[in-house]
């Protein structure tokens, strides 16, 4: 069997990267999206119509980079907390014209060498949800996010999935219900979610 790429994908605060760490490293190898090294990313906080194009660039570059680099040198299957689904609906709500199809056009380049994800898993959080948890981990570079803007990136990535699910499998969750940060059960019937697809994928 080729390598099995996973993308988590949802919102801000919506769990990505507590889903990500509830699995055995031995099984699965976990990219965490490392979003300091993105030069732009405390510009585009401040000022996210400003700063989009940049700083969406970059992560996507950055993202394309974390995987070639870990498709290259590790055995294992990979599950990121990050997704190139995420990354278009940021672009769709900030971009339009020559810098979105400029954006759109590296993304299809990076899509043509990168393996189609095997599975997407949705994280399906509302806006008031991820408002709070934004406010209770308390980022002073997050500290001018909005509902509106929540629900904004919101409603662009459940349309982007909408797309797309006729072509990549979608496992939704719903994380505003299902603490998996907390609850023992919850955390193992996720891993469970995901041990069954790759079980199917023998």
């Amino acid at each position: 069997m080729s390598k099995v790429i996973i993308e988590i994908c949802g919102g801000i605060a919506s769990g990505k990267t507590t889903f990500v760490s509830l699995f055995n490293q031995k099984k699965l190898t976990l990219l965490y999206e490392d979003f300091k090294k993105s030069p732009f990313w405390e510009a585009f906080y401040c000022n996210p119509g400003k700063h989009i194009f940049e700083t969406e660039i970059s992560f996507i570059l950055l993202h394309y980079h974390q995987i070639k680099l870990a498709l290259e040198s590790n055995k294992n299957n990979l599950i990121c907390d990050f997704s190139f689904l995420l990354d278009l609906a940021y672009a769709k709500i900030g971009m339009t014209g020559s810098k979105l199809n400029a954006f759109e056009c590296v993304l299809e380049e990076i899509k043509r060498e990168l393996l189609t994800p095997e599975v997407i898993v949705y994280l399906d959080c509302d806006s008031q949800t991820e408002l709070n948890r934004i406010k209770r981990r308390g980022r002073t570079e997050e500290s001018s996010i909005n509902l509106d803007f929540l629900n904004f990136l919101n409603q662009a990535l459940a349309l982007e999935v909408e797309k797309i699910k006729s072509q990549v499998p979608i496992i939704t969750v719903n994380s505003s219900e299902k603490d998996f940060a907390n609850d023992e059960h919850i955390k193992k019937e996720m891993a469970k979610l995901i041990d069954d697809f790759l079980k199917m994928q023998k």
